[in-house]
């Protein structure tokens, strides 16, 4: 499991403005090309330093991830705030702006939703042809599902562990390029909004189905764009929102523990009247 992607993507985000000014003027279509692939090529690198720990030293993989999210936390405040600021920026740090020509609008005039939606419901619908209609993604399923049973039947479980690192380290390091260029203009604090532990909570709304995923992250989406219209409306603390996203991650929780019991309970209570009946016939 691998909840590191917030790292990945604050600094995907901040690869996203760097890149025109390695690069210096190129056409549109080419620049958002090249900040897509330096995001993506960021972000896989990032995580697939979780992979490759597991790897060489056996770390786990999950801490390993959330603690270099912590490090490209404090990495990205340093740099934005440090050598890539932009002097004219004085009370908010950032990056120097992103050109007018590299910025990502709106899917329609009347639909006020960035290409990052289709982005993500694309993703979504690869990561299903991957998982469910290939060899190597249902090797992954196998080893996301009990990495004792892959060990056994022979799969390459630090391999295949390194493999989904880098494809959603590269996943997450995308997202991070829309935001800045669909939104932010440039990569700054608002970057650091949480989307890391919001992604852990639709994953698990959606039981790690890609399907699911896209139905969960627009409903979750919602749910948090709505925070300052319930302060508006119904004079509610702009917390009220995450004190809902927490009482649904612990029923989810609570609904996969009790899941589990419940249905071993069901197998004991089928198995019984069997299990009497053929002790009775070989006592007969």
């Amino acid at each position: 499991i691998i909840i590191g992607g917030e790292g990945a993507l604050v600094l995907g985000g901040l690869a996203a403005p760097v890149t025109p000014l390695w690069l210096g003027p190129l056409s549109p279509g080419v620049m958002l090309v090249c900040m897509a692939l330096a995001a993506m090529s960021v972000g896989a690198l990032w995580i697939g330093l979780s992979g490759w720990m597991r790897q060489r030293r056996g770390v786990n993989e999950t801490i390993s991830s959330l603690l270099l999210s912590y490090i490209a936390l404090a990495l990205f405040r340093q740099l934005v705030e440090g050598p890539l600021r932009d002097p004219a920026s004085l009370n908010k740090p950032s990056t120097p702006p992103l050109d007018d020509a590299y910025m990502l609008g709106t899917i329609s005039d009347g639909f006020e939703v960035h290409w990052g939606l289709v982005a993500g419901v694309v993703a979504c619908l690869l990561a299903y042809v991957l998982v469910r209609h290939s060899i190597k993604g249902f090797a992954l399923a196998v080893v996301g599902g009990n990495v004792r049973t892959a060990l056994m039947i022979g799969l390459p479980v630090d391999r295949l562990i390194l493999l989904s690192c880098l494809l959603g380290g590269a996943a997450a390091g995308l997202a991070g390029m829309f935001e800045v260029t669909a939104v932010q203009g440039s990569a700054n604090a608002a970057l650091i909004a949480g989307y890391g532990t919001s992604g852990i909570l639709v994953a698990f709304a959606a039981r790690h189905h890609p399907l699911a995923i896209i139905v969960c992250a627009i409903l979750l989406g919602g749910l948090e764009a709505s925070g300052g219209l319930l302060q508006r409306r119904l004079g509610l603390p702009d917390a009220t929102t995450l004190i809902l996203e927490g009482l649904l991650f612990t029923n989810l929780l609570l609904w996969e523990a009790l899941g589990g019991r419940i249905a071993a309970w069901k197998i004991r209570l089928t198995a019984s009247p069997a299990s009497l009946d053929k002790g009775a016939l070989q006592h007969g």
